[in-house]
């Protein structure tokens, strides 16, 4: 007939541990996506930065000899070319940390937050959905 109360509850505690099991796995997934994503971003965007940076060093030089052609003084256009990287730190310095913050916050929150798929309670439950396996073979 019926099932007795001790049944029942130790059902709804083997239901719960499960659930509660499977909702951890799922954060757990959850967090290694998001973190190789973010690791995987941070090491293409640290090659890029490294290449930029071998090609500026190459323009910085060949700007600093034509400058000291210009000038006739080698020194110079390498003092000139100086001066233009202290006065872009210095505006850097002032006016980019809060772009900076504004920029990879909004990334950050997007990333984070707004993932393309909605995860609701039905998506981690413990038990497989039934599914039509005729509308899988269309």
């Amino acid at each position: 007939m019926s099932k007795s109360i001790k049944e029942n509850f130790e059902d709804l505690t083997t239901t719960a541990q499960t659930y509660i099991e499977s909702s951890i796995a799922y954060y757990r997934l959850d967090f290694f996506k998001k973190s190789m994503k973010f690791a995987i971003d941070g090491a293409h965007k640290f090659v890029l930065a490294f290449f930029l940076l071998i090609a500026l060093l190459f323009m910085s030089v060949a700007g600093a000899l034509y400058l000291g052609v210009l000038l006739n003084s080698q020194a110079l256009g390498y003092l000139i070319i100086g001066i233009l990287y202290v006065g872009i730190m210095i505006l850097c310095a002032i006016f980019l940390k809060p772009v900076l913050r504004k920029l990879i916050l909004t990334r950050a929150s997007i990333a984070y937050f707004n993932d393309k798929k909605e995860v609701g309670i039905d998506d981690i439950s413990p038990f497989p959905k039934p599914t039509n396996e005729l509308e899988d073979l269309r």
